[in-house]
């Protein structure tokens, strides 16, 4: 049933099994990075996609409108000084 070169057989089997192993490995953690890499990659987008549309909305914004809330904001500023020097 079983020849001289059986233990070779095993062995090789044993090696084989081995490194299907560790190539599947390798792949897995090839493939876990990328996936974080996209997903890093998304974020970061996401981001910049919503300092974007702030940009837009300030340039798009009437001047007249800006300029009444900076000067709500310094009205707000003074009153406040004011408050704590009384």
């Amino acid at each position: 049933m079983f020849g001289a070169d059986t233990p070779l057989v095993m062995d090789a089997l044993q090696m084989a099994a081995v490194a299907a192993a560790v190539g599947a490995g390798a792949i897995y953690l090839v493939m876990r990075r990328r996936t974080q890499a996209a997903s890093s990659d998304t974020a970061t987008a996401d981001r910049l996609k919503g300092r974007v549309e702030v940009l837009e909305r300030i340039v798009t914004d009437p001047s007249v409108r800006v300029a009444s809330q900076i000067e709500a904001l310094r009205d707000d500023d003074a009153t406040k000084a004011n408050k704590e020097t009384a």
